[in-house]
């Protein structure tokens, strides 16, 4: 019995994290195939510089033929290996704040503190 996750984003090339590990990262055309062993929840972050941080909870329930009696016929008398897929498709938000718009931010901020605290004028 094999347990795959295929994950894929939008755009490509996204830094993948399961469980707090790092798994590997999306390829263009292919998903990223992480195994594991247990089902249940599982936390999946995906990074990409310049794209918000995407992080999502996956509820991995057994099938049919991993439930007891099922499972002993489907692990060992078939001949061939069963494959549990779950595919996690993933759009990254282009990141709002950009370096641009933050050095636009600071300057105006301090362009405010100037008018609200002007420089003391010299005595006469």
């Amino acid at each position: 019995m094999d347990r795959l996750i295929e994950i894929r984003s939008d755009p490509p090339g996204a830094d993948v994290y399961l469980d707090g590990e790092r798994v590997g990262v999306t390829q263009p055309g292919k998903p990223l195939e992480v195994a594991y062993a247990f089902y249940g929840t599982r936390e999946l972050i995906l990074t990409k510089k310049g794209y918000r941080s995407h992080r999502r909870y996956l509820s991995l329930s057994s099938p049919w033929w991993q439930v007891f009696p099922f499972d002993f016929l489907t692990d060992v008398v078939l001949p061939f290996t069963l494959t549990d897929r779950t595919d996690v498709q993933v759009v990254l938000e282009k990141e709002s704040q950009g370096q641009e718009v933050i050095d636009e931010t600071l300057k105006r901020a301090g362009e405010a503190r100037d008018k609200a605290n002007p420089p003391p004028e010299a005595p006469k």
